[in-house]
């Protein structure tokens, strides 16, 4: 297992994130379509819901209408779907890194603690019918979640991961009793992205060439995240038919964590796009008079474009369209 840092600051002070990840088992994407007929004969035999999750087919007797989300990209996922979370972790962190438009945290919605150590008491004490959980990050309290009600533990990072993205969100939706609602809005990422890609052209920007990548310091040494094609972000941004020119070997989140000096193999025609946090941003900071940074291609030629800090990269598609809208702003097209 692969465990894998996560950089915040939040309120001003500087936090870690922690994910594990196993790697591609588990995921969800790979199951068969024939399931997924079953599920639906299911729900018109016998009025229940089955969903496909990471840990086997999970049984409703009715749509959930009241969730507790582990998860950030499950709670914005059930924003996006309309449905106000009773409960989800770490507020004031969902709250600093997904800006997204339409994914604010609605009112009203406990805070049960941080996702790697939830609080099973306020969770419990919710009387929730639904919760979500990362497959990897839950593991450790699966059963006692699943003690409080019934839970749907999904695997974010099954390749490809934009497709488990969308597979996921559909089997929450009908969860919840909202997959007319997860169609419509899983169509407007690719309407984003095709608009996108009529603006890039327009400019002559076609099929551009970009690295994308995620800043931040841990443990007093700025690091960089680069982004490879294994992960959602290039794969939303190349529906817009952008070309990533970061070939790094990837981990299991489809990231390439490397110094200063890694950013010498990025490509020298790309475009370098990157999300750091205000207070805590190695391009304008630590590298700022490093002699290598002043030397790469794209900071010499100024295309060393800053992304709005709430860009998250690992989100649902809420996030998926933020990254779109938030490149062509950067791009100015």
């Amino acid at each position: 297992m692969q465990r894998i840092l996560r950089a915040l600051a939040t309120g001003g002070t500087a936090a870690a994130l922690i994910l594990t990840a196993t790697g591609c088992g588990g995921g969800t994407v790979g199951d068969t379509a024939g399931d997924k007929k079953t599920g639906g004969a299911d729900k018109a035999a016998t009025g229940k819901i089955t969903v496909d999750t990471a840990q086997g087919k999970v049984t409703l007797d009715k749509p959930a209408t009241k969730v507790v989300a582990l998860e950030w990209t499950y709670t914005e996922e059930l924003v996006a779907l309309g449905v106000t979370p009773a409960g989800n972790a770490d507020n004031q962190g969902y709250g600093t890194w997904i800006t997204a438009k339409g994914a604010a945290l609605p009112d009203k919605v406990t805070d049960v603690g941080n996702r790697n150590e939830p609080s099973l008491e306020k969770i419990r004490a919710l009387q929730p019918d639904l919760i979500v959980i990362d497959n990897d990050r839950s593991k450790a309290n699966l059963k006692q979640l699943q003690d409080i009600a019934p839970v749907l533990s999904f695997t974010y990072t099954t390749k490809p991961q934009l497709e488990t993205m969308k597979k996921n969100f559909g089997e929450l939706a009908k969860a919840v009793g909202k997959e007319d609602k997860a169609a419509e809005v899983t169509k407007q990422i690719d309407t984003k992205a095709a608009d996108l890609k009529a603006r890039l052209d327009k400019a002559g920007k076609g099929g551009m060439k970009y690295a994308l990548a995620q800043g931040f310091t841990a443990n007093g040494t700025a690091s960089i995240r680069m982004l490879t094609d294994d992960a959602i972000a290039p794969q939303v941004l190349g529906l817009a038919g952008m070309k990533n020119g970061w070939k790094g070997q990837p981990d299991a989140w489809g990231m390439t964590t490397v110094g200063v000096e890694g950013l010498t193999q990025v490509e020298k025609d790309a475009t370098f796009l990157y999300v750091a946090a205000d207070n805590d941003n190695p391009f304008t900071g630590a590298f700022k008079d490093n002699a290598v940074w002043k030397g790469l291609p794209f900071v010499k030629n100024d295309k060393a474009l800053p992304l709005d800090p709430g860009t998250w990269l690992f989100g649902g598609p809420l996030s998926a369209m933020h990254i779109l809208d938030e490149t062509g702003k950067a791009l100015k097209v």
